[in-house]
């Protein structure tokens, strides 16, 4: 009985544990949290849709700029990318990515053998295929993107300094507290003052 008793307590905390997170992920966030200039502000509704457009952008721009800082044309730039398996293998075919290292994360779940982890890559890819990307990222149709948006990463290269990786970060902290600002000036009906706890400092 003893045997048959711990197997069954093991597969209820499975059970429960992939329960809570489809059931978190099945609600997702509509708020966020930030603190400019000492002062917190709850981004909620409209804002919020601002504010998710304005991290996209930002994202988009930090991939254009350090795009931008690799002057040879036919670079080879080392990247890393994370989604399912069917994201990663469309990414790889699309974008003609040569992979130099594969992990899987996660497992079937028991019920339905599907699969609910996600791989992460590391590999290279041209000069021009990265172009490729930021161009489609760049369309109307980028929220079909958006796995790609924020789970692609540019590697520590010998193309980009660490004096130029500083700046696109100061000027992506520069330019996400300016358009933080005009959506606390244009969406007042959306924004409320709140408490100083975990937040996203500008």
């Amino acid at each position: 009985m003893l045997r048959l008793v711990i197997p069954l307590i093991i597969l209820f905390i499975i059970a429960g544990a992939v329960s809570f997170s489809l059931a978190f992920t099945y609600y997702p966030k509509k708020n966020v949290n930030v603190n400019v200039d000492g002062i917190c502000y709850e981004i909620l509704g409209p804002a919020y849709a601002d504010y998710k457009d304005l991290e996209a952008e930002r994202e988009l721009r930090v991939l254009a700029h350090e795009y931008n800082a690799i002057e040879k044309p036919n670079s080879i730039i080392p990247i890393v990318y994370a989604g399912t398996k069917d994201q990663v293998q469309d990414f790889i075919s699309k974008y003609n990515v040569r992979v130099t290292d594969s992990q899987d994360i996660g497992g079937e779940m028991y019920y339905t053998n599907d699969y609910i982890g996600k791989t992460i890559i590391k590999g290279e890819i041209s000069k021009t295929n990265l172009l490729k990307v930021i161009t489609d990222l760049s369309s109307p149709k980028r929220v079909l993107n958006e796995n790609v948006l924020y789970n692609l990463g540019i590697l520590d290269n010998t193309f980009l300094s660490s004096v130029e990786r500083e700046k696109i970060s100061s000027d992506s902290t520069s330019f996400m507290l300016e358009e933080i600002q005009k959506i606390l000036e244009n969406r007042t009906d959306s924004i409320k003052q709140a408490e100083c706890r975990s937040q996203i400092q500008v």
